[in-house]
């Protein structure tokens, strides 16, 4: 599974192949989908299309799913494949055979939105041979995974974070941040680690945050900090606004 190297719900287009013969058979093309990120304002009933090109050698057969995301601890982000939005986005052809060298166009549309008034997610798309050979049990595929964007309209924007008590974890100062609000505007912000010897100062590396998840924002590293007992103040920002500002103690042993 394709992760986002950047927490900015940027989109992830990956094929996944299961052989170099595969590969071989296939270089001059592939399975293709834009744009590879959908972003508009989050309305019910409005609808947007994106465009599939299969310039392979084979027919293709296609699947287009819209799933949640899922989002790691540490920031990654992932489609949940155990899950689907199709209560909430519908897909005029969900499933369909492609042509070698051929287009189409599929259209989305938003039949329902959470109370929160936005709605992000994931365009997967599946790309099957119709007529692959199996080879060691599998078969060649691609997968392709676009960025689902519906912003919640600027009147209902919420911005609105939640601090645990900072911890240390591996060698890096961590504090868990859950995003209350609804938009995935990047967090940002100022960190001072305050001691018996001094104090340190940092920046919160911007860090895009779903909507009801939890991130371990880095805070920075405690290598040559003396064991003791220190004061850790975070200031973030998100969308230009300050919206916490969380003042714990941390035991560095």
């Amino acid at each position: 599974m394709s992760q986002l190297s950047r927490v900015a719900l940027a989109a992830v287009a990956s094929a996944v192949l299961s052989n170099a013969s595969s590969v071989a058979a296939d270089a001059a093309g592939g399975l293709s989908v834009t744009p590879a990120v959908i972003e508009r304002t989050a309305v019910r009933g409005d609808a947007t299309s994106v465009q599939l090109v299969n310039s392979t050698s084979r027919p293709l057969k296609i699947t287009v799913t819209p799933r949640p995301w899922t989002q790691s601890r540490g920031g990654a982000v992932a489609p949940n494949r155990h899950k689907t939005l199709l209560a909430r986005v519908g897909v005029d052809a969900r499933s369909f055979t492609l042509a070698a060298g051929g287009r189409r166009v599929v259209t989305l549309k938003v039949k329902s939105l959470p109370s929160s008034g936005s709605l992000y997610g994931a365009i997967e798309t599946i790309g099957l041979p119709t007529a692959a050979a199996k080879k060691n049990g599998i078969t060649a595929a691609y997968r392709l995974v676009s960025t689902l964007r519906l912003n919640p309209p600027r009147s209902r924007r919420r911005l609105a974070l939640r601090a645990s008590a900072p911890r240390v974890s591996g060698r890096s100062i961590v504090v868990p941040v859950r995003n209350a609000g609804n938009t995935v505007a990047p967090i940002t912000g100022d960190v001072r680690i305050k001691g018996a010897l001094g104090s340190r100062t940092g920046t919160v590396r911007a860090t895009a945050v779903l909507p009801g998840s939890t991130v371990d924002l880095g805070l920075g590293s405690v290598k040559g900090l003396p064991s003791g007992t220190y004061t850790v103040t975070v200031s973030l920002v998100q969308d230009g606004k300050r919206v916490l500002r969380s003042s714990r103690r941390l035991r560095v042993r």
